[in-house]
């Protein structure tokens, strides 16, 4: 789960205009009203993905199928609905009475073309792979997906105009963008050392960089992200596979820890002073560890970033 949930995508994105049909008339006088004036062909709005891919949606899709837990966060965020959820889908409680497509890594193609949509929102960073299969349901795909804090805001205002709400994606990103304004640097002077942490079945343990989504978010604050500068290695794109004497030279003030497992699956934290190496660490051992949650910071980034950077500063501030 966690392999795809940290894929990344890394292109920008950009914004057409759809021009509105309007009628002129004048009068003058007591004279009959003029001729109107002939009305230029309605262009379409075509979209640049995350992907970098050229999308032209529907000029007001009725029935929009988002298929990630992320991708559905951002379109109830600017005022849609989806027809479909995916299994892993815990938000808004809305959507969990939506029928099910199975799981977002491999969902049912035949099941999601069964409820008839106009416009598919899919997500860049756990289903790049699956685009040329969504392709061939005949029906646009818009790619979306959160890598860092600063993809939030933007990926409000293109899900936005892909669904006929410009205005209100608008709102919801210049919304956000200024919740995030009260926290931003907000850790700059007391500046902890940060180490950011998640393992897999085989025990391996790998650090989150700044270019993965907690990482960032550990950036924004103005916290030290201790692995900021260590190589990419591993499976998870963002993150690197950390041994206990790196992290034992890296001494962080504070370790991070997230579970991807749900319970009753042990914690990470709880793990941590038994891992071989990583229980003599200053902080493991000073009781510094702050469990993080998966969802909001591994299986479903996107509008929740402000409650994710408002939960990580405040454990950052609380940690002696």
């Amino acid at each position: 789960m966690m392999t795809l949930s940290l894929r990344r995508a890394t292109f920008m994105a950009g914004v057409a205009v759809l021009v509105a049909f309007a009628h002129l008339w004048a009068a003058c006088g007591e004279s009959a009203p003029a001729s109107p004036t002939p009305s230029r062909p309605t262009q379409p709005t075509v979209l640049t993905d995350f992907m970098g891919r050229r999308v032209q949606p529907p000029p007001a899709p009725e029935r929009v199928a988002a298929i990630s837990p992320t991708v559905i966060e951002l379109l109830y965020m600017v005022g849609g609905k989806s027809v479909v959820r995916t299994d892993g889908v815990t938000y808004p409680p809305e959507a969990l009475e939506l029928p099910s497509i199975g799981s977002s890594y491999s969902p049912s193609l035949e099941r999601l073309a069964s409820y008839n949509p106009d416009l598919i929102l899919a997500d860049s960073v756990l289903q790049r792979g699956l685009v040329q299969r969504l392709e061939t349901l005949g029906v646009p795909v818009l790619m979306v997906g959160i890598e860092r804090v600063e993809d939030v805001p933007r990926a409000l205002r293109l899900v936005g105009q892909a669904i006929g709400r410009r205005d209100a994606g608008e709102e919801a990103a210049a919304r956000l963008e200024r919740e995030l304004e009260t926290v931003r640097g907000s850790l700059a002077a007391k500046r902890p050392r940060v180490l950011a942490i998640i393992a897999d079945a085989q025990g391996n343990v790998y650090a989150a960089r700044n270019d993965a989504y907690v990482g960032s978010i550990v950036q924004f604050l103005g916290a030290q992200n201790v692995a900021a500068e260590l190589p990419q290695t591993g499976p998870f794109p963002g993150f690197s596979q950390i041994s206990a004497e790196t992290a034992s030279n890296l001494d962080p003030d504070v370790v991070l820890t997230i579970t991807p497992a749900p319970p009753p699956a042990p914690r990470l934290s709880q793990l941590l002073p038994r891992l071989p190496g990583f229980g003599a660490l200053r902080a493991v051992r000073s009781g510094r560890v702050v469990e993080l949650d998966p969802v909001i910071f591994v299986q479903a980034p996107g509008p929740r970033v402000v409650e994710a950077a408002k939960q990580l500063k405040q454990a950052l501030e609380g940690v002696p």
